[in-house]
């Protein structure tokens, strides 16, 4: 249950909209620019404010690089574009997004975080593989004993009903026939 649900919680963020979905796997990293005084940021836009955002990026902040941003991916929903600027702007810029409508998301690429998501994932996809694995053995060596079970239950309930509807002493005999095919 609780390997079903983790593995649903990743499925989610690998296939939800752009606003709560795992980034990793559409950056790559020549899209980041990390350095002493520039960095990268990426913006979530709306799909109806794509034109705003390329019209109005440059001026949320007189420390934008002009012409920086690049239309990395596109769900339903919404855009996914990268942004560069000075390092010391970065709060002010994402407040005056945020006052326009652009959503923008932390992210720092790292290669070591992505592999051990994926490691985790795999992990998960094999514990889920060996429960399901011992539950199909368990089930195949367990219904030869339920189905046994129900068969004892069932004389034990045809030889109460014929006391029931016979009485005392146990004078009749309880059968069960098995027609062949053919008959009717």
């Amino acid at each position: 249950s609780n390997v079903k649900s983790q593995l649903g919680a990743i499925n989610r963020k690998q296939t939800g909209s752009l606003a709560v979905r795992d980034l990793s796997n559409l950056i790559k990293p020549e899209d980041m620019v990390t350095t002493e005084h520039l960095v990268t940021l990426l913006s979530i836009v709306p799909k109806y404010s794509q034109k705003d955002w390329l019209a109005s990026y440059e001026s949320l902040d007189t420390f934008v690089v002009p012409r920086s941003s690049k239309k990395l991916y596109e769900d339903n929903e919404y855009a996914l574009y990268t942004v560069t600027l000075f390092a010391k702007v970065v709060d002010n810029f994402k407040v005056h997004a945020r006052e326009k409508g652009f959503q923008i998301r932390d992210f720092e690429y790292s290669p070591e975080a992505q592999e051990s998501r994926k490691q985790e994932l795999e992990k998960l996809l094999q514990d889920q593989e060996l429960m399901r694995t011992s539950l199909l053995q368990w089930c195949y060596a367990s219904y030869s004993e339920v189905f046994s079970s129900w068969m004892h239950f069932c004389a034990v309930r045809v030889f109460v009903e014929s006391i029931l509807r016979y009485g005392l002493p146990a004078r009749f005999l309880s059968v069960v026939l098995a027609p062949s095919t053919k008959s009717e």
